[in-house]
């Protein structure tokens, strides 16, 4: 049951990737890689085979004559993609023609070229990066091909830690903050709710509500009023700082939370409109 259900969400994967034009294959089929390092640069001494390690590469593919896998090193094809570490897929059959890129044995020695015959027939190993000289196919050489290249494989690269907070520190540092400041917050909410300000002890409830969310600190009552009469100049109520200091008495020394109509300043409806105020302070 549930290999029949993974089984179908592949299939509804293969044929969603086929509607796009692509043709997906399945890795079902194990091919031996061997540990050699085949130069994509001077020519290298071979390793050996590690026991049981194989690719596993679609059947399709092995069916095209692909025998075994080698890995890369070096940058003389570097300008047909070939890098450092990557798996080359190798087709052992003997056909290889002008421009395909083969992996050759000199002397013992591996490399990976492209392939190609001049107009005198010589035959030559040439590098696609113009810092590395071609190499002759001759009886001089010792050199001859043992496969074409069919298909590289690459290896998802990696940024290191290092490297990412190198990049996110200077975006960081050149990029301006999105985040109000408490300033900012501070200043919005005296504008957003100076309409209900009816009188200047009013002003109390807002001052309160921008404490309990620490966005001044306690006894900032001079601080305060200037920031009003700052951004409201033509307010019919400024308050001052000693009118603030005032009001600071009763449960209205408290956080707005802990404000009881039965110890406050005021009373009745009065006291609702200092609520009313300080709720809408809070509001986002």
């Amino acid at each position: 049951m549930k290999n029949t259900f993974y089984e179908n969400e592949a299939r509804e994967v293969f044929e969603m990737l086929r509607q796009h034009g692509l043709n997906p294959m399945v890795c079902d089929t194990p091919v031996p890689f061997y540990d050699v390092d085949v130069r994509a640069g001077l020519p290298t001494a071979p390793g050996d085979i590690v026991e049981g390690e194989y690719l596993l590469l679609p059947r399709q593919l092995v069916k095209m004559g692909i025998t075994f896998a080698v890995r890369a090193k070096g940058d003389s094809m570097k300008d047909v993609g070939i890098a450092s570490g990557d798996k080359l897929q190798v087709c052992a059959d003997g056909v290889y023609g002008d421009g395909d890129t083969v992996v050759a044995d000199i002397d013992g020695e591996l490399t990976v070229k492209s392939y190609f015959r001049d107009r005198q027939g010589r035959q030559w190993l040439v590098p696609a990066n113009e810092d590395y000289d071609p190499i002759a196919l001759d009886e001089d050489s010792g050199a001859r091909i043992i496969g074409r290249v069919v298909e590289v494989i690459k290896e998802m690269p990696r940024m290191s830690h290092s490297e990412i907070m190198k990049i996110m520190d200077r975006v960081q540092k050149d990029k301006p903050s999105t985040t109000p400041s408490r300033q900012e917050k501070t200043e919005k909410i005296i504008c957003r709710v100076a309409h209900m300000v009816k009188h200047k002890r009013q002003w109390y409830a807002v001052y309160r509500a921008l404490v309990d969310q620490k966005l001044l600190d306690k006894d900032m009552f001079a601080t305060f009023s200037d920031l009003v009469a700052q951004h409201l100049p033509h307010h019919e109520h400024i308050p001052s700082a000693g009118l603030m200091r005032r009001m600071a008495t009763q449960s209205f020394r408290k956080p707005i939370a802990l404000w009881d109509a039965e110890d406050a300043p005021v009373s009745g409806a009065r006291f609702e409109d200092y609520m009313r105020i300080a709720r809408e302070c809070f509001r986002g």
